[in-house]
């Protein structure tokens, strides 16, 4: 542990991952709200802080579950209690159906399948085992990663509801995650509606057929207004909401006053007025870049100069004339473009309320892929 709960932020040593409690807490509970008003459940997704302290806030505010995107994550919010967790992932080859089944021995489990030969081999180790494992459909609704095909999934629906005595059908999910590739909020909420048209046109479709759609689970944080308020939409899925990052503010899906995620550092070097270095680089923010806006995350109190550029250990940026100067030894708070990748890169999240530390947790699920 890098500090104490009781410590002030400037005791804090750099690069340091930094959550304002205040703001992270509204937002946990303002997407609960959000999800009580339009009467759908939310499940949060815990892959973007995979702190289990954290998923638990999550549900005693109001989720009925979590989503975790790797058996592994699972694995570690189970071992810490969580009792409802879905797995939007195809679990292929028998190493990771034998974790499978042991992870629903030990909590309330949904797998997700987007294809007869994932799904069959789930089923006859759930027969073998005497288990039967609830299951979603995946249904791709415009994203082109995975899913079946709109036109395919009532024939897959029917095998795995009347053939596959190892799985119950509940329902059907998707992910709009191509929004995220739009610029402007108006297209991501277009975008986003489409989606879940075509998640809706398939539910009806199952339901029609005499299928048991339980569940039409979709979502994400930058387009969650869209997903809750949504007829065809019964869980909502959503959880970079929690910190949120840049990407979701130019998107609309937040304020930048909504982002509680910064990573803290200290400026180690300068050139002149117009080159200044900072110790967090690529091992501490993310790569990811923005159509919409030049470098690497939002500098707080320094909006004009760009994080340009990302060494392993180096951040450059780039100070246009006129901007407010950086000085050595000078501490700044980044928003970084894509808060999941950041997360993960730090062994601790430190919580801060006003000017002073609160709690440090460990990212107890960090670097965990398999």
């Amino acid at each position: 542990m890098s500090c104490q709960p009781g410590a002030h932020i400037d005791e804090i040593d750099t690069p340091a991952l930094i959550v304002d409690l205040d703001t992270m807490e509204a937002n946990i509970t303002a997407m609960a709200d959000l999800a009580r008003r339009h009467g759908v459940a939310l499940r949060a997704h815990a892959k973007g802080h995979k702190v289990p302290d954290l998923a638990w806030r999550q549900v005693r505010a109001g989720a009925v579950g979590i989503a975790c995107q790797k058996l592994s994550e699972a694995e570690v919010m189970a071992g810490a209690g969580l009792p409802d967790i879905l797995i939007p992932y195809p679990i292929i080859g028998p190493i990771k159906i034998r974790r499978l089944l042991d992870l629903a021995r030990r909590t309330h489990l949904t797998t997700v399948v987007d294809s007869l030969e994932g799904a069959g081999p789930i089923s006859e180790a759930a027969v073998a085992a005497g288990m039967v494992i609830d299951t979603m459909l995946e249904v791709d609704s415009g994203y082109h990663r995975c899913g079946v095909s709109p036109d395919d999934a009532l024939g897959i629906a029917q095998t795995i509801a009347h053939d596959l005595p190892g799985l119950r059908f509940r329902g059907v999910m998707a992910y709009e995650g191509h929004v995220y590739g739009l610029e402007r909020p108006d297209d991501v909420v277009r975008a986003a509606r489409a989606s879940y048209d075509v998640l809706g046109a398939v539910a009806d479709r199952l339901r029609d057929a005499g299928l048991p759609v339980e569940c039409v689970s979709a979502g994400s944080s930058v387009s969650a207004e869209a997903a809750a308020a949504h007829p065809a939409i019964t869980e909502l899925r959503a959880g970079g909401y929690v910190f949120n990052d840049r990407s979701v503010v130019l998107l609309g899906g937040a304020t930048q006053q909504q982002c509680s995620l910064t990573v803290l550092s200290t400026v180690v070097s300068k050139r002149g007025t117009d080159h200044v270095v900072i110790d967090a680089g690529s091992k501490a923010l993310s790569l990811a870049t923005l159509s919409m806006v030049p470098g690497f995350g939002l500098l707080l109190g320094h909006e004009d100069a760009v994080l340009r550029k990302l060494a392993d250990e180096h951040g450059m940026i780039a100070v246009p004339e006129g901007a407010r100067p950086f000085s050595i030894g000078e501490r700044v708070r980044i928003i970084p473009n894509e808060h999941a990748t950041v997360v993960t890169q730090f062994p601790e999240l430190v919580g801060v309320r006003g000017d002073r530390v609160e709690c440090v947790w460990p990212i107890a699920a960090r670097g965990l892929m398999q």
